[in-house]
């Protein structure tokens, strides 16, 4: 054994132990809590499903967005580029990229496919009403200031998962780095989602703690993503993750590689997060370092990309977004 009873055959346990970290004590939760966990989370499910949002980007990407289709010599590339940073604006090209005005002999699965399915015109299109809907409808705005450094947080974990499961699709030659990436990009559609909720009911006068908050995103994200997905017709594959990405039980073979990846890859994520969720954590990352063959060597290698894309992402976004707004 490792200290603080670490397991020094568990990968996960070796990467705690190299990362001098120990298991934090177990999260207790007084009777109070738990009736105002629920409370909150059935009045959440419940607005949700009264008020089932579009998608909608964070601010500094719209504008990044709204800017460059402004720009006669755009390229698709460039847009692009764009669209697949950016969770709401992927997900919204996805979906009509499969609608059936433009819907071919096969289901669209990579933003890739989509955008030369669709053409700069219409990518062009979709990109600009998503990104506009989150910065000129004064309750999104609302919502956004609500819970700004939430907002910022769940937008960076989300393009690390999709850059990060492309990297271990690609370092392990297994499953589809394509498919990874879009599926990382948006497996947790929910929170985000399931935050809109919350912080309407914030600003309708109900005072909330910010611990309450993280623990009913994460008991409702799930149920909330798998709706979204199948109300916005989202390909399959990334329902599919979406839905099944925190099973303990999953098939180790077939297309569940693919999940096991970009699952592994957001348990990372998390587990900085929300220490609070470290044996859930612990039990995802082994079984899905088993499913993939991933040993301890290549997780610590995993979590340093993963620092460094959140770095990245953190530092490029906010950048990007003050000069061109400015």
């Amino acid at each position: 054994m490792l200290p603080g009873g670490l397991d020094k055959e568990s990968p996960f346990d070796q990467l705690v132990a190299w990362l001098g970290l120990s298991p934090p004590d177990r999260l207790v939760l007084t009777q109070a809590d738990l009736e105002g966990d629920e409370a909150l989370a059935a009045r959440a499910l419940e607005h949700f499903r009264k008020n089932r949002p579009a998608p909608s980007s964070l601010p500094a990407v719209s504008l990044q967005v709204l800017n460059a289709i402004a720009e006669p010599d755009l390229s698709l590339s460039e847009l692009s580029r764009l669209v697949a940073q950016d969770p709401a604006l992927a997900a919204g090209v996805l979906k009509v990229a499969n609608s059936p005005a433009y819907m071919g002999a096969q289901e669209i699965q990579t933003l890739r496919d989509a955008v030369t399915r669709l053409g700069l015109t219409e990518v062009g299109r979709v990109a600009g009403m998503v990104a506009a809907r989150s910065l000129f409808q004064p309750q999104v705005r609302s919502e956004f200031a609500t819970f700004g450094p939430k907002w910022s947080e769940l937008f960076t974990d989300s393009v690390t998962a999709a850059r990060g499961s492309a990297w271990l699709s690609m370092r392990l030659r297994k499953g589809r780095s394509d498919h990874v990436f879009v599926a990382g990009m948006l497996h947790d559609l929910g929170r985000p989602v399931a935050l809109r909720s919350i912080a309407a009911l914030a600003m309708g006068g109900q005072a909330l703690d910010a611990h309450r908050v993280d623990r009913v995103i994460e008991q409702v994200h799930v149920e909330v993503g798998g709706e979204v997905h199948q109300a916005w017709s989202l390909p399959r594959f990334p329902t599919l993750v979406a839905m099944r990405h925190h099973d303990l039980n999953l098939p180790a073979d077939g297309e569940y590689v693919d999940v096991h990846v970009v699952r592994l890859v957001s348990a990372l994520i998390q587990f900085r997060r929300s220490p609070w969720r470290f044996e859930t954590i612990r039990n995802e990352v082994n079984q899905s370092c088993a499913a993939l063959g991933v040993d301890a060597f290549v997780l610590r290698s995993l979590d340093t990309q993963l620092k460094d894309e959140q770095a990245h992402v953190g530092h490029s976004f906010s950048d990007k977004g003050r000069r061109r707004a400015g």
